[in-house]
């Protein structure tokens, strides 16, 4: 198994994050992680926030306290108050039609497709994971979107529905489209968690993270500290001070 421990403290001082990594393994068989606490109910944005915390945990379909994120990742069917906008018009982020629309639109796993997610910090974790997710400010998500695309080139896009930020944005988009995905966050998380207002989340697949890591490395040579040092403003703020 790759050393994630030295990856984790590498992807996280070459971005200057507070936060931890967090892992995500995508489980067919829960036997496979027995010492991963399963005890308590949470909300799967709850679930990531603990995880980054330093908890090692599993969740599934009888531990997930959020209708919306359980049947997002494919552990139960989809309530019909759901499905029909209601929920979401009642919670008055959309109106009905519009929540309706929005979730028939919703990428989502299949139902049964996972029997459980295990989660932990990506510096401890004891399994290969399927994805690593980051909770920090908009800057350093520019730059690791940046060495995404450092040695091919492209664009990047990215999708959210703003109101599945945990288990959708930066879960499920991830893991389908294996590439990364960045979220501006969602009520539900930003409701249930610690994650501060001026924070966003990224996800991606954890076979990008080698190369991702050698792409801000190499950003950091130059790119990274030129544009911190903020030079050209500098320059601007001394004349209108003049």
């Amino acid at each position: 198994m790759s050393d994630y421990k030295i990856m984790a403290e590498t992807l996280k001082n070459l971005l200057g994050m507070k936060n931890e990594a967090v892992a995500i393994k995508l489980l067919d068989n829960n036997d496979s992680a027995p010492d991963y606490d399963q005890t308590n109910k949470y909300t799967f944005c709850q679930f990531i926030m603990k995880a980054r915390e330093g908890h090692k945990l599993l969740a599934t379909g009888d531990n997930i306290a959020c209708a919306n994120g359980a049947s997002a990742l494919g552990f139960t069917p989809v309530p019909e108050k759901i499905r029909s906008g209601e929920f979401m018009a009642q919670l008055g982020s959309f109106q009905q039609a519009g929540a309706q629309q929005t979730m028939a639109v919703m990428p989502r796993f299949s139902l049964g497709q996972y029997t459980g997610i295990a989660l932990a910090p990506l510096s401890e974790v004891d399994f290969e994971p399927d994805l690593i997710v980051l909770e920090t400010v908009p800057e350093q998500l520019m730059w690791l979107s940046l060495a995404v695309i450092h040695q091919q080139g492209g664009r990047l896009q990215f999708s959210t529905n703003v109101s599945n930020g945990a288990c959708v944005d930066i879960t499920v988009v991830p893991q389908q489209t294996q590439a990364l995905n960045v979220s501006l966050g969602c009520y539900g998380c930003r409701n249930a968690t610690s994650i501060p207002a001026e924070h966003l989340l990224a996800g991606f697949p954890a076979k990008l993270l080698p190369e991702i890591i050698a792409s801000l490395q190499s950003l950091s040579d130059k790119v990274i500290p030129r544009s911190r040092e903020k030079k050209a403003y500098a320059r601007v703020k001394s004349s209108a001070d003049k």
